[in-house]
């Protein structure tokens, strides 16, 4: 059986960081570089998933049962992964927003997400509320260490704080997820302007 639903809250992009809004705070103990070797440890220090790689595969496990959560297959030009049991091709489950972008859509269940990237920075965006984010990510300055923080009032599906885990590490993972872009940052990439993150667009 499913766990319950995570509840998640939805707020402003650029809120302060003292905002008391309960949120769920994980960091990735690697540095960026190599964020498909890794573990996602809580606010607590509790280590919740590990991330292994070689050149063919990542996996992605649950530590607290050891029960494989998705594992991603490289080794192909279409690279093809396996998340909660179902198969498909990467660039399928988080394609890209458009042709002349860098954002990527993220379904889960009856809900759907654009994740909008910045070089240091990503905002998860929920179709229905533009301007608004459940969740962001950004790497720390001088360590590299990436920081991802889900908010925790509007009720969601079971499996999608997998699900934001999972395409953090495909964005982040420096590798080709078979379209037309590199899943990483670049120096061609395009940014979304400050006016939009702020939903004043």
């Amino acid at each position: 059986m499913s766990p319950p639903p995570t509840p998640l809250s939805e707020t402003l992009v650029d809120a302060p960081r003292h905002t008391d809004r309960p949120s769920i705070n994980l960091k990735l103990s690697s540095s960026i570089s190599n964020i498909v070797t890794a573990t996602v440890v809580d606010a607590a220090g509790q280590s919740l998933y590990s991330i292994s790689s070689n050149s063919k595969r990542t996996t992605l496990l649950s530590c607290e049962n050891s029960a494989e959560v998705a594992t991603v297959n490289w080794d192909r030009s279409n690279p093809r992964m396996v998340f909660r049991g179902k198969k498909m091709k990467c660039k399928e489950w988080l394609p890209l927003a458009g042709l002349d972008t860098e954002s990527r859509i993220l379904t889960h269940g009856d809900a759907q997400f654009t994740w909008m990237q910045r070089s240091t920075s990503g905002y998860l965006i929920p179709a229905n509320k533009p301007g608004l984010a459940v969740a962001k990510w950004r790497t720390k300055w001088r360590t590299d260490e990436l920081h991802l923080e889900i908010f925790k009032e509007a009720p969601v599906e079971a499996g999608l704080l997998e699900a934001i885990v999972l395409s953090v590490v495909l964005l982040r993972s420096g590798r080709s997820l078979g379209d037309s872009f590199e899943a990483t940052t670049s120096t061609n990439q395009r940014f979304f302007p400050d006016s939009y993150m702020m939903g004043t667009h």
